[in-house]
């Protein structure tokens, strides 16, 4: 995922025996399934660093619905646990 913080990115890349997590798996077109209240999926169209989060934000778009959209925290994919994403 490029759009990390190159600083970050060293870190993880300079930890010994770090695993890869689910922030580092999320990518532009990955599909997830998200329980709440209904069964609904949800397809990612954008990752971005911004100034005023501490985590990369991703924007989401509903599948069979572009219209309707969300931005979630990336570290909602990590610890939330409603999002699952679906192997395609």
């Amino acid at each position: 995922m490029s759009s990390l913080h190159p600083v970050s990115l060293l870190k993880k890349f300079l930890s010994p025996g770090a695993k890869p997590s689910v922030i580092d798996k999320v990518t532009v077109g990955d599909r997830f399934e998200l329980d709440a209240p209904s069964v609904s999926f949800w397809i990612v169209e954008r990752i971005s660093d911004v100034r005023m989060s501490s985590s990369p934000l991703v924007s989401l778009s509903r599948e069979g619905h572009p219209e309707i959209t969300k931005t979630v925290s990336l570290s909602a994919f990590e610890h939330d646990g409603d999002y699952r994403i679906v192997l395609q």
